[in-house]
């Protein structure tokens, strides 16, 4: 088992959260697993979506914050939730292929959020969800095989970027349905970041231990967010 760092940050705003795990992902410097939260309602873009297909101007009207993910996927509204990154090499049990790494990561938490929820949490496999809608724009409305399910509805919300053989996984477990879309899965309990790492460490092979930020790290990350996550350009480049 290789050694890993644990990272468990304050609330920050999103440009700061989005700039810290692109910072990860440059500097490589160690497998990482950082949880964190959001200091106020942050919509979130997947990188390849158009934000012209979101609500941008209800999301500013309650003070909320409009960023765009360096992952793919769909939008999420990041509110009543914990959100994880993980940065590691595509070596080991992580080497074959996207699929196969997202099936061990979802695998090794249905466990803990079974436990967590008191109700069975399941992987996806190609059926149609309760949660899904045709054609949203959000995440936890789409649903495809591997996703975590609980109560035939989506649980966790996953996207990915892959750079000079490493990946990084954004995930974004919701503890509290928003009042905007009730019907979607939550914990309706706080998930233990460190329970949630010992069961992710114990399928990757790494042993996640706490660990501190890297100085080099948090000045790239303040670069990083001035450059790109505070751009509009970036933000609305589609």
């Amino acid at each position: 088992m290789i050694l890993g760092r644990l990272l468990c940050d304050t609330p920050l705003a999103g440009v700061t959260n989005m700039a810290r795990d692109a910072a990860l992902l440059t500097h490589r410097t160690c497998p990482s697993l950082r949880f964190y939260r959001w200091c106020k309602p942050t919509l979130s873009i997947g990188y390849f979506q158009s934000a012209a297909e979101l609500p941008l101007d209800e999301v500013r009207a309650r003070g909320g914050e409009v960023v765009r993910r360096s992952t793919g996927g769909k939008a999420i509204l990041h509110e009543h939730e914990l959100t994880y990154s993980l940065c590691c090499p595509e070596t080991g049990v992580m080497s074959g292929g996207p699929a196969r790494e997202m099936r061990l990561i979802h695998e090794a938490l249905t466990a803990y959020l079974s436990e967590l929820t008191m109700s069975e949490v399941t992987l996806s496999e190609e059926q149609s969800l309760l949660s899904d809608v045709s054609g949203s724009p959000w995440c936890f409305e789409d649903s495809s095989p591997l996703d975590l399910v609980l109560a035939k509805r989506k649980l966790l919300g996953s996207a990915a970027r892959r750079q000079h053989g490493w990946v990084l996984f954004h995930g974004s477990l919701v503890i509290k349905q928003p009042l905007e879309t009730p019907d979607i899965a939550a914990t309706q309990r706080e998930a233990d970041p460190v329970l949630m790492s010992k069961a992710l460490g114990k399928a990757l092979g790494i042993d996640f231990q706490p660990g501190e930020w890297f100085a080099e790290e948090l000045a790239s990350a303040e670069s990083i967010a001035l450059t790109r996550y505070a751009s509009s350009d970036f933000t609305f480049r589609r």
